[in-house]
C-alpha cells in the first residue's frame, strides 16, 4: 500500500530527534505525499517548508503511517492511539536500546522502501486491563508492553494473588508482579528475570518483581486465558496499577485487576527484514 500521509513524532525532550525532523521530511517528500508535524514543533523549532501542523490526537487519526524519532518509552507513548486508528509505526532510535525500533538515524535511506514495495507489518499483541470494584469497572487500559501492579512505598511488601480463568494459580510477598507480552518481555520483564518470548508466540508473561520467596516463578499464559490478581500492602499502604508506564491507579485490597488479551494491535513498520533472534544479540 502505497502511503500519502505521514506523521513526524520527535521525543521533544530529546534535541537528537527534533534535530532529526528535517533529514525524516528530506528523505519523504514526495508528489502527493503530506508530512505532519506535532503543533509544539511550529514553536520549539523553525518550521518544515511544505509540512502541516496538528495536535498529535487529530495527526494519528488523518496519517497513513507515523515516523517515531525516539526510543522505545516514545513508541509506547503513541501505541495506543496509533492501535486503535490502525496506523502502523516506523521508529527510529535516539534512545538506548530501542528494541521496538526499526531504524538507526545512520539508516534514515532505508525509508525509501515505504515507496518501493518492500516494506512489511509486524503485528503486535496487546493487553487490556479492567480493575473491578463493586462489580464496577472504575479502570481500564491497553498496553503494548507489560502491565505492572507494584507497591508505593518502598519498604513495604505487596501480597499478590494469581488466577487464571478463575482457578488460583499461585501467591506470593514481594514487590509486585509484570504481566508482560512478547514485546514487554524484553522489556521490565526481562530485568525482573522473566522469560524472553518471540512476538509470534502471543503469550502472557507473569512475572514476580524480587518475590521473598524461592518457589515463586514466572508463568507464561496462552493469549486466550483470563488472569485475575488482587493485590494488597502490609500496613494499609497503597498498591498501584500502571500500563506501559504510563499514569498509575490506586488498587485496594478487595479489587480485582482483570488481564485479558486486547482487541488492539500495534502495528510496527518493518525495512530490513532482520529476525527477533538477530535483534536480541545486537541489543542485549
Amino acid at each position: 500500500m502505497f502511503m500519502k500521509s505521514f506523521f513526524i513524532y520527535p521525543n521533544m525532550r530529546k534535541g537528537d530527534a527534533v534535530a532529526l525532523v528535517p533529514q525524516v521530511c528530506a528523505r519523504l517528500r514526495r508528489d502527493g505525499v503530506r508530512l505532519i508535524l506535532p503543533m509544539q514543533m511550529r514553536a520549539a523549532a523553525p518550521e518544515v517548508p511544505g509540512a502541516d501542523y496538528m495536535e498529535t490526537d487529530e495527526a494519528i487519526r488523518v496519517a497513513d503511517a507515523a515516523v517515531v524519532l525516539g526510543g522505545d518509552g516514545t513508541m509506547l507513548r503513541i501505541a495506543q492511539a496509533a492501535a486503535q486508528n490502525d496506523v502502523p509505526l516506523l521508529g527510529v532510535n535516539v534512545g538506548h536500546v530501542g528494541f521496538m525500533t526499526e531504524l538507526e538515524p545512520g539508516e534514515l535511506g532505508e525509508m525509501e522502501k515505504l515507496f518501493d514495495g518492500y516494506s512489511s507489518i509486524d503485528s503486535r499483541m496487546m493487553l487490556h486491563v479492567s480493575v473491578i470494584r463493586n462489580q464496577r469497572v472504575v479502570y481500564e487500559n491497553d498496553a503494548l508492553n507489560d502491565i505492572v501492579i507494584a507497591k508505593g512505598t518502598a519498604f513495604r511488601v505487596v501480597r499478590v494473588c494469581i488466577s487464571a480463568d478463575d482457578e488460583e494459580v499461585t501467591s506470593f510477598n514481594g514487590d509486585g508482579v509484570i504481566v508482560a507480552t512478547p514485546t514487554g518481555s524484553t522489556a521490565y520483564g526481562l530485568s525482573a528475570g522473566g522469560p524472553v518470548i518471540e512476538p509470534s508466540a502471543e503469550n502472557m508473561a507473569v512475572i514476580p518483581i524480587c518475590a521473598h520467596a524461592l518457589t515463586a516463578k514466572s508463568f507464561v499464559f496462552s493469549p486466550e486465558r483470563r488472569i485475575m490478581l488482587t493485590a494488597s500492602c502490609e500496613g494499609g499502604s497503597e498498591v498501584f496499577v500502571s500500563a506501559d508506564g504510563g499514569q498509575s491507579f490506586a488498587v485496594r485490597p478487595d479489587d480485582r485487576v482483570i488481564i485479558t488479551r486486547s482487541p488492539l494491535r500495534t502495528r510496527l513498520v518493518r525495512l530490513k527484514g532482520i529476525s527477533f533472534y538477530k535483534i536480541l544479540q545486537q541489543k542485549l
